[in-house]
């Protein structure tokens, strides 16, 4: 059990006045993260890079140690997650030029009767978010759902926040989003093994949050289709998020021509990707991952086929081969020209480009920490606590998301807070704990979150009633989810 990695090491070391020392270094370099963010407005990125700074120089390092330190985490975290938040982001381009997401939406809300609709717009939230950021998928989406209870007289709510539960689910618990990767890169776990426990979870906490809570909160909390909601956020939302680069649509209706569409010339008359197709598609690098994961669960064997598999199923393959594949299924079998398809390739780059470089600076802030020894005193002190890793893990990611707004930057701070102390746990124990991580991160998300002020403009409630709606959906996630975590760590 994930529980017995702190005790363990607790049991034979003493606490001295130095691990006090490095646990006040931890508070201050958090108060750093939050005032610079917070208060000061500073990117993400440069409060990372000034705490990990921080970290090291008051544990008493060179500045020249300290700055090693930094750049070696930034280019190792880059390196392992960066190039899959690159290709995600591609893939995510790829389907929603292509109109994939509207064959999809369209197909289930043609067959599925209207009292069935937020099961079935959970099921596609979380299909469609699984190579998409949240706020990108939020954007994509959000017309979709406005147009629908527009045309058929829908409560906004009722198709609204099956949305937001399916998405948000694949974005805490699934690779290849950002929050699980880092988590897995931190706690050393294993990506397929993490996937299928991400996806096993996610299972129970996409329904809890989303058809069920739907089901009561819709009634109770007044809200309206706004006319200006669709147009919103077209040209992106304000905020930190991905989808403040121009991820929008002008159109709620139809296939629109991405942003951008004039470098490729005019839009070719084409047909929307049949639906077995994009789901196809879509899910073919989670089936690839999921077969190396059987793969090596399995007495290792030899030959050709398994040596194709472990190959293939590695994350940056699997989606290496996806993209290319998408080229032909969201791109020229549909009509679309060489150079078309080269636009939507130029305009996957920029959405991520913030992410990346956040993702980066947290990798120097947690080799900062680790470089200093942050690790044992942590350790020690959830020793005494008598308080279980993975528990540990969730609570300080669950701090920092109600603190800062972002489920990235408490992923990032809690992974260099635990991360170091995984080391000697089993597969499924640091698989568990990278999932305890962005279980946290998902926690109550507030005022100080852009996506936020996001559902509240679509959704055309009032404060009070987004606080009742998306903050308590997102706590419900993150709840459900560790209690699902907590249940694992005691079977496996």
């Amino acid at each position: 059990m994930v529980c017995s990695a702190a005790g363990l090491l607790a049991a034979d070391q003493s606490w001295t006045a130095e691990d006090t020392w490095l646990l006040v270094v931890v508070g201050v370099s958090i108060a750093v993260v939050v005032l610079l963010i917070s208060c000061a407005r500073i990117h993400p990125f440069l409060a990372l890079t000034v705490s990990a700074l921080t970290v090291s120089l008051l544990a008493g390092e060179s500045a020249q140690k300290a700055i090693v330190s930094f750049t070696t985490g930034l280019g190792r975290i880059t390196g392992s997650v960066g190039v899959l938040i690159i290709l995600g982001a591609v893939l995510g381009r790829m389907l929603a030029d292509s109109g994939g997401i509207e064959q999809v939406v369209g197909t289930l809300t043609r067959v599925v009767r209207p009292e069935r609709l937020p099961w079935a717009l959970t099921l596609v939230a979380a299909l469609i978010g699984l190579p998409m950021f949240f706020e990108v998928g939020f954007v994509m989406l959000m017309p979709l759902v406005l147009q629908l209870a527009r045309q058929t007289n829908y409560p906004v709510l009722r198709a609204g926040m099956p949305v937001v539960a399916g998405l948000a689910t694949v974005h805490a618990l699934v690779p290849p989003h950002p929050g699980p990767l880092i988590a897995i890169q931190a706690v050393h776990a294993p990506v397929g093994l993490t996937m299928l426990y991400g996806l096993l979870v996610a299972v129970p906490c996409a329904i809890v949050s989303g058809p069920l809570f739907t089901a009561y909160i819709w009634p109770r909390v007044p809200a309206h289709v706004p006319d200006s909601a669709t147009a919103a956020f077209t040209t992106g939302p304000h905020g930190d998020g991905a989808a403040g680069h121009g991820t929008g649509r002008g159109s709620a209706s139809g296939p629109a021509s991405a942003s951008g569409a004039d470098d490729a010339g005019p839009a070719v008359p084409r047909r929307l990707p049949s639906l077995a197709v994009t789901v196809g598609t879509i899910l073919l690098p989670i089936v690839l991952m999921t077969l190396k994961a059987v793969y090596d669960s399995m007495p290792k064997s030899q030959g050709t086929l398994y040596t194709v598999v472990e190959f293939l199923g590695t994350p940056m393959i699997a989606l290496l081969v996806t993209v290319f594949v998408s080229l032909f299924t969201f791109g020229y079998s549909l009509g679309f020209s060489r150079r078309h398809v080269q636009a939507s390739l130029a305009r996957s780059f920029a959405p991520v480009a913030g992410v990346i470089v956040i993702v980066g600076a947290g990798g120097g802030y947690s080799q900062a920490l680790q470089d200093t020894g942050v690790d044992r005193a942590v350790t020690l002190a959830a020793g005494h606590l008598h308080i279980s890793l993975l528990l540990l893990a969730w609570l300080i990611a669950a701090l920092m998301r109600t603190i800062v707004g972002s489920g990235t930057i408490a992923t990032i701070t809690a992974a260099g807070i635990v991360g170091p102390l995984s080391h000697g746990l089993a597969p499924a124990e640091a698989s568990l704990l990278a999932l305890a991580l962005g279980s946290g991160a998902a926690f109550a998300g507030h005022v100080n979150d852009a996506a936020f002020w996001m559902a509240k403009e679509y959704f055309g409630t009032s404060i009070g009633g987004t606080l009742r709606t998306w903050t308590v959906s997102h706590t419900l996630l993150s709840l459900t989810s560790l209690g699902c975590l907590l249940l694992l760590d005691i079977v496996v």
